[in-house]
């Protein structure tokens, strides 16, 4: 799970965080130093030449988790769409093969925390997130050219269209709709 000789990265650094632990599923890795760089998320464990690579497609969802109810601490939570430990049903032994289906999907996704020390920096690795995720648009989010049509697309809107306060020219308005009461 732990990639060995991962270097952390050098370039395009929007934040790092010294003592902070890391978690994959429930199993805690150890502490180390989260850094949010604009390739990529890693963590490098402390002492040691291993860590974890995330790159920014394979992380589907990404929130700070303050529910102790769920984890027991707060953490900057990642749902990543790529299975980095073995199914429960695998590692005991199998399971039935009713809910083998069941598994399959859920095993490809895995959940990552991220926990510093100071819980008050959730907040700036959370924002260093967001802006580099922007930097890495999903590719099936984006419209393809037979969603735009054959005209340009300007403001939402095709050409020759125009709006005025969300209102399209073809959605006819009576004069003085809008005139202000006597």
């Amino acid at each position: 799970m732990l990639l060995p000789n991962l270097p952390p990265p050098e370039e395009g650094i929007r934040h790092r965080q010294p003592s902070t632990r890391a978690f994959v599923g429930q199993r805690e890795l150890g502490s180390g130093v989260l850094y949010i760089a604009e390739s990529r998320v890693s963590w490098a464990k402390e002492g040691e030449d291993n860590g974890l690579s995330l790159e920014y497609p394979h992380i589907a969802i990404h929130a700070i988790s303050r529910d102790l109810s769920n984890f027991c601490h707060p953490c900057l939570y990642l749902m990543i769409d790529v299975q980095l430990e073995e199914p429960e049903s695998a590692m005991n032994g199998g399971g039935n093969s009713d809910s083998e289906e069941e598994v399959d999907e859920d095993a490809a996704m895995t959940e990552v925390r991220f926990v510093p020390s100071d819980p008050s920096s959730l907040d700036h690795m959370y924002k260093a997130l967001n802006e580099c995720q922007v930097l890495h648009p999903d590719p099936e989010d984006q419209p393809s050219d037979d969603d735009l049509g054959d005209g340009p697309f300007v403001g939402g809107m095709a050409e020759g269209r125009t709006a005025r306060n969300g209102i399209d020219d073809d959605d006819a308005m009576e004069t003085g709709q809008f005139d202000d009461a006597d």
